[in-house]
C-alpha cells in the first residue's frame, strides 16, 4: 500500500501564498501587537481584512456558496504558514474554518447558504464565525463527547475516583426557552474565540433544563448584532495576543425557530472533529518558528572556541526539534486526510496533543539554546514560549482528549 502525503502542486501554491502574506504582512507587526497593553485594541484588523481578501476565511466554505471549497489538509497549510509568523492570526482562522464544519454539519441547506453566503459576501471582510459553548465551570467539550459515544462513561474515561455518567449530567448554565415560534436564549459563555470582532455565533444551551445535556443541548445560530448580545470581559492572555477571547453574554436574546440547527449537534459528527486538526497546524508553525529561530542564532553565537551550532548539546536540541515538528506535520496531514475524506478516527486529536506539548517543548529547547537572550524581550523566543504554552490547554486539554477520543477509539492498539 501507497501512502502519499505530498501536497499537490496546488495546495503548495496556496501554502506558497499564505508564506508571503505571512512574512509580508504578519510577521514585522508581531512583536508590536503582542506587546500591546490593552486586549481590546490588540486585535489587527487591518491583517484579517487583507488575509480575508485573499480568502483564508473561506477556505472550507463550499465552492457553491462562493467559497474556495477546499479541505483540511488545505486548512493546516495556510495555518501553520501564518501561525509561525503569529500563533494568534492561525488561532483566529483554525477557529473560523473549523466552525464552517459545523454549519456544514448540523444546518440545513437553506441555514448553510444563508450564513455562510454572507460571510463569503461581506463588503468590510470581517466576517469571523465563532462557537459559543464554553460556560464559567464547565468544560468546553463536554456535550460533543456525549454525541461522539453512546457507550456509559467508566472510570477508565477520566481515571477519576467518581465519574457523572452522561444520563445525570446537567453542567450548561445556558438555557434556550420555548415561546411560540421563537427560543428565547440567557446565559453566558467564556474563552470565547474571536467574540465582539466576529458576525456569527453558534451557541450551545440546554432547551429543557429538566433532561441531561447531551439529550437537551441545541445550536442556535446567532447574529453578533443580535439584541441582547453583548460582550462582557475580555481577557487579558500570556500570550496570542493576536486572537481575541472574551465573554459573551446573551440575556433575553430571541432567536426564531428557522435559526436553530435543524440537526443539532448529533449531526456534527467526524467533521466537528477538525477543531483537533486545524489546531494542531498552529503549534506546529509557532515550534517551526522557534528552530528557525535557534538554529539561525546557533550559527551566529561564539562561544568556547566555535560557533555553538557545532556543540552537540546544541546540536542534539536542534535535531530533536526537528524530529518534533516533522513527526506532528505528519500527524496532522494524516489527520487532514481523514477529514478530507470523511473517516471516522482520533487522528485529530493525536495530532492536537502531540503537536502542543511538541511546541511547549520546542520552545522552551530555543530559548535554551538562546541562554539569557532569549528570556529578553528583545528576542522572539519569549513570545513563542508563551504562544505555545496555550496549546495543552486549548478548546479541550490534552488530558481531556486522551481519556475521551484517542484511548476509546485505539482500544485495540493494532488500528491504524
Amino acid at each position: 500500500m501507497t501512502i502519499d502525503v505530498r501536497p499537490t502542486p496546488e495546495q503548495r501554491a496556496l501554502q506558497q501564498l499564505a508564506r508571503e502574506f505571512a512574512e509580508k504582512e504578519i510577521a514585522p507587526r508581531a512583536a508590536a501587537i503582542d506587546a500591546e497593553p490593552d486586549p481590546a485594541v490588540a486585535f489587527p484588523w487591518d491583517i484579517y481584512e487583507k488575509g480575508n481578501r485573499l480568502g483564508f476565511n473561506k477556505i472550507t466554505i463550499p465552492a457553491e456558496y462562493g467559497g474556495l471549497g477546499l479541505g483540511d489538509m488545505e486548512s493546516v497549510l495556510v495555518i501553520e504558514e501564518l501561525s509561525v509568523a503569529d500563533g494568534g492570526v492561525g488561532t483566529t482562522y483554525f477557529v473560523h474554518n473549523s466552525l464552517v464544519y459545523w454549519i456544514l454539519g448540523a444546518c440545513s441547506p437553506e441555514q448553510q447558504k444563508k450564513y455562510l453566503s454572507e460571510c463569503v459576501s461581506d463588503p468590510e471582510e470581517r466576517y469571523f464565525i465563532s462557537v459559543g459553548d464554553t460556560e464559567h465551570g464547565k468544560s468546553g467539550d463536554g456535550t460533543p463527547r456525549s454525541f461522539r459515544r453512546s457507550a456509559p462513561m467508566t472510570l477508565g474515561d477520566f481515571a477519576t475516583a467518581e465519574v457523572i455518567p452522561p444520563a445525570k449530567r446537567r453542567e450548561r448554565t445556558t438555557v434556550a426557552r420555548r415561546e411560540g415560534d421563537n427560543w428565547v436564549l440567557n446565559g453566558m459563555k467564556r474563552f470565547i474565540t474571536t467574540a465582539g470582532r466576529n458576525k456569527l455565533y453558534l451557541i450551545t444551551a440546554t432547551a429543557d433544563s429538566s433532561r441531561p445535556d447531551f439529550e437537551a443541548t441545541e445550536l442556535f445560530l446567532v447574529p453578533a448584532n443580535t439584541p441582547g448580545v453583548s460582550i462582557g470581559h475580555i481577557e487579558d492572555k500570556m500570550g496570542q495576543r493576536a486572537a481575541q477571547n472574551a465573554e459573551v453574554v446573551l440575556e433575553n436574546v430571541v432567536i426564531p425557530e428557522s435559526q436553530r440547527a435543524a440537526g443539532g449537534l448529533r449531526s456534527i459528527g467526524v467533521r466537528g472533529n477538525n477543531l483537533n486538526t486545524l489546531c494542531a497546524a498552529v503549534f506546529v508553525g509557532i515550534a517551526r518558528r522557534a528552530f528557525e529561530e535557534a538554529n539561525a542564532y546557533a550559527k551566529e553565537r561564539y562561544k568556547g572556541g566555535t560557533k555553538i551550532v557545532h556543540h552537540q548539546a546544541v546540536q542534539r536540541m536542534l535535531v530533536d526539534m526537528v524530529i518534533g515538528i516533522k513527526t506532528a506535520r505528519l500527524l496532522t496531514w494524516m489527520a487532514a486526510h481523514e477529514g478530507d475524506v470523511r473517516q471516522p478516527c482520533a487522528g485529530a486529536g493525536l495530532a492536537k496533543v502531540y503537536a502542543s506539548e511538541m511546541a511547549v517543548k520546542a520552545t522552551n529547547d530555543a530559548m535554551q539554546v538562546f541562554g539569557g537572550y532569549g528570556y529578553m524581550r528583545d528576542f522572539v523566543l519569549e513570545k513563542l514560549v508563551r504562544d505555545a504554552r496555550l496549546g495543552p490547554i486549548y478548546d479541550a486539554s490534552n488530558e481531556m482528549i486522551r481519556h475521551g477520543q484517542i484511548l476509546p477509539t485505539f482500544a485495540v492498539l493494532g488500528t491504524a
